[in-house]
């Protein structure tokens, strides 16, 4: 059979030599089971012909390299690993591994005695492993050797296919025994020494998912397995592994490499751009929405974009009532509508408040404000004073020196939770939130306002008194002229 080897020009004298020496150094002392490495020379519907350096021409069957959808995995000029497994007509039929079509005791035991890698398929789970079929020929694989990390779930290997080294071969072929694993670290030390001459932090690679767990994903890097640990993921705080699936194609950055302990670190969340680079296309007094990843004590977390959480204080979380706990305004999962309050890129701080659909007396209330007299509610006493809520929603403190009894000992009785006393607006800071009030300025203003009150009253009753006289006194004159 042809081959494309033939040529209808004649070589000049250089060439003519090349391929002398060419023809001179090929073999033809190939042994059964021997592993042999060549290029693809040549590919037809049924086979794959390879230069492997022989007088005689080598083959495959194209059926070796084909995919799922019919196509082959390999094309001409490809380098190929095979192993002997005839020496006929003319021809060294090669394998890259057994059981991929008809097969035999006999080649069975020859791939045992030579190594050669053969190719069966999970039937079924047993005790202790699993049942293999190599082209009808049932064999056994222990749990231990079916994975460089057995299964969490062992009937999830059922109906997979995979290459497998014979490690036992009893009884004439009647007792023999695989191990997946053994090729597996084969394979795993032949990649370790290749990437240890070329690997390095911050290399971009491409790896397939071989495993999941809560911690993080493993990925199988041609051999090698590396981990991706969760919080490597991705950004955001909130991930879930369970979002991979296993054979899935991923690109990740090497975080870190222990040769050592055989460990390497991979990073998908270094693919993304650092948030916080950005962080000008945000600005104080914005409106945004972000989803609620956290509650603490005397707040909440809301994740703005994954990598870009703001904090949300309880006091900033309405406009109306006291928020003693974040969770009697927002829950875990929660989207929020917040307002930029605050950003701290070197500490890499966003401060928000929480929107409400109700009108907000903070932009609605402005500098009128100032030396108004309030009625108000005491909702907390502090030693510093009081916390103090206006009928309109707004918070205001009252401080310690601003109270007509300032006696610390005297103020938890004098001003209980829930009572309301009359206190005038000293300073009112509308971005900041803030309001501070005075007990004993609103009673000088009250008194002010009595007493200018009094004075007019005065004033409006003397000048009556004034002018009755005048008008009695100029009756009186009247009378006398006319008579």
């Amino acid at each position: 059979m042809s081959t494309g080897y033939d040529h209808t020009e004649e070589p000049d004298n250089e060439n003519f030599e090349e391929l002398l020496e060419h023809s001179m150094n090929r073999r033809d002392d190939f042994e059964i089971g021997a592993r042999v490495e060549g290029k693809i020379v040549f590919i037809t519907n049924d086979l794959v012909f390879v230069d492997i350096s022989g007088k005689s021409e080598a083959v495959i069957k194209a059926e070796e390299f084909r995919n799922d959808d019919g196509t082959l995995s390999v094309s001409q000029g490809d380098a190929v690993e095979a192993y002997v497994v005839s020496l006929s007509g003319g021809e060294i039929h090669l394998t890259t591994s057994l059981g991929r079509g008809a097969i035999n005791t006999g080649l069975m035991q020859m791939a045992y005695r030579e190594a050669i890698p053969v190719y069966g398929t999970v039937t079924d789970t047993v005790k202790g492993g699993f049942s293999i079929s190599v082209s009808g020929i049932r064999c056994f694989c222990p749990t231990s050797q079916i994975d460089m990390r057995p299964p969490a779930d062992p009937r999830s290997m059922v109906d997979r296919s995979f290459l497998f080294k014979i490690i036992e071969f009893k009884e004439r072929g009647k007792n023999i025994v695989l191990s997946r694993t053994a090729l597996q670290e084969e394979h795993r030390k032949e990649t370790e020494e290749s990437l240890r001459e070329t690997l390095k932090t911050g290399d971009l690679i491409t790896g397939t998912v071989s495993g999941i767990r809560d911690f993080g994903i493993f990925v199988d890097i041609g051999g090698l397995e590396a981990l991706v640990p969760k919080s490597e993921i991705s950004r955001g705080r909130s991930v879930n592994t369970g979002a991979f699936s296993v054979g899935e194609k991923i690109e990740a950055i090497v975080k870190s490499i222990d040769w050592e302990s055989r460990r390497l670190t991979l990073s998908i969340r270094d693919l993304t751009p650092e948030p916080w680079e950005h962080i000008d296309r945000y600005q104080v007094g914005q409106t945004v929405s972000g989803r609620v990843i956290n509650l603490i004590k005397n707040g909440a977390f809301v994740e703005i974009e994954p990598g870009l959480d703001g904090f949300i204080h309880v006091s900033r979380m309405s406009y109306l009532k006291k928020i003693n706990r974040p969770e009697d305004a927002v829950s875990v999962g929660d989207t929020a509508n917040v307002r930029i309050t605050g950003i701290n890129p070197n500490e890499k701080k966003i401060s928000l408040e929480l929107i409400h659909d109700g009108p907000d007396p903070w932009k609605e209330s402005g500098d009128g404000m100032a030396n108004t007299i309030q009625r108000v509610t005491i909702e907390d006493v502090k030693p510093a004073g009081l916390s103090v809520r206006l009928a309109n929603g707004m918070l205001g403190f009252i401080p310690r020196g601003e109270l007509m009894i300032k006696n610390e000992s005297e103020i938890q009785k004098k001003y209980p939770a829930g009572s309301e006393i009359t206190a005038a607006v000293l300073r009112i800071e509308q971005e900041n939130r803030k309001l501070i009030l005075s007990e004993s300025e609103a009673i000088k203003l009250e008194e002010r306002k009595d007493y200018e009150s009094f004075i007019k009253k005065d004033a409006a009753s003397k000048s009556t008194t004034l002018g009755s006289m005048l008008k009695n006194k100029f009756e009186d004159i009247q009378k006398k002229i006319e008579k």
